[in-house]
């Protein structure tokens, strides 16, 4: 039986790939134009500058920052670039460069959006008496710290929104690695033959799995031992086994072990992909990109 994923695609792989990348490469404006243009993130935009001004306009009487609603001025640029990115996925014409370039300009795009939003929110009579109220006699603002009130809220917003941008960017890639593998397979510039579909499909899962164990290992670890009830390895792993009867305290033991417990897991499939990749080496070659890793010598015979 045929396999459902493998593509139908024309014998000179290597030329399709290398021209599939410089097309990518010239229409990396249109990108952003296309994404401008969307509803979907014009939509998501307003929302982000709405939820920006009612943040600000509740930040304005907490000068002590007793309150949470003033978080809303960083969640704001936060969740719209992770909604704009994740928005590739379910695009039809959707690439993997399209959530790359998003995670970087868009983030930075509705991040001065939303604090040019604020600015001119503080403006308003009503809310510049609160800020003024708020204020410490030493001009101490918990949210909008003098002289410059919306640096923070701008840099912050943008920092944050590009770290979430490439969460959604990490989970794009594993999308398209089960549900859109050929695409994937020639964003990563694969062996495109049919008879290889499966074996490439399977080592872009791998991969994908890779670059979240990527940032995902070092996180548990570093926030789980730091914030861990037991002192050493083997308290961790002792409190791990109660965490189900009192999870609040012994998750970040959990998160340390778990995080441990998954580098030997990546080991193997970056092994796994060594073995198993397909990898169109002419095209990458003409690309300018590195060939990688492949136990398959005779990927540079097939596809030059």
């Amino acid at each position: 039986m045929p396999d459902s994923n493998a593509p139908d695609l024309p014998p000179a792989q290597g030329e399709a790939a290398s021209a599939g990348s410089t097309e990518s490469k010239t229409k990396a404006p249109s990108r952003i134009l296309v994404m401008m243009r969307d509803p979907f993130v014009l939509t998501v935009t307003a929302l982000a500058v709405v939820l920006n001004v009612v943040a600000t306009v509740s930040a304005a009487s907490d000068g002590e920052g007793d309150g949470l609603a003033g978080n809303g001025m960083f969640a704001a640029p936060i969740i719209a670039t992770l909604l704009v990115v994740l928005q590739v996925a379910w695009r039809r014409d959707g690439h993997i460069a399209d959530a790359f370039v998003r995670a970087m300009v868009y983030s930075a795009a509705v991040s001065l959006l939303c604090a040019l939003a604020s600015l001119v929110t503080t403006w308003v009579p009503a809310v510049a008496e609160a800020m003024a109220a708020s204020r410490r006699p030493s001009g101490f603002h918990y949210w909008f710290e003098e002289p410059h009130p919306f640096v923070l809220p701008f840099f912050g917003g943008w920092l944050l929104g590009m770290i979430a941008g490439l969460v959604g960017c990490l989970l794009v890639i594993l999308f398209f690695a089960y549900r859109r593998p050929r695409d994937l397979a020639a964003a990563n510039m694969n062996d495109l033959a049919p008879a290889y579909a499966t074996q490439v499909r399977r080592a872009n899962i791998a991969l994908a799995w890779v670059l979240i164990l990527v940032f995902l290992v070092p996180s548990l670890i570093v926030w789980g031992s730091g914030e861990a009830v037991g002192r050493s390895v083997l308290e961790a792993a002792q409190n791990t086994l109660l965490f189900f009867a009192s999870p609040g305290r012994y998750v970040a033991d959990a998160a340390w072990i778990v995080g441990l417990v998954l580098i030997p897991v990546g080991i193997v499939l970056v092994v796994f992909i060594v073995l198993t990749q397909r990898v169109d080496r002419a095209a990458r070659r003409a690309a300018g990109v590195p060939v990688g890793l492949s136990a398959q010598d005779d990927d540079a015979k097939r596809s030059e």
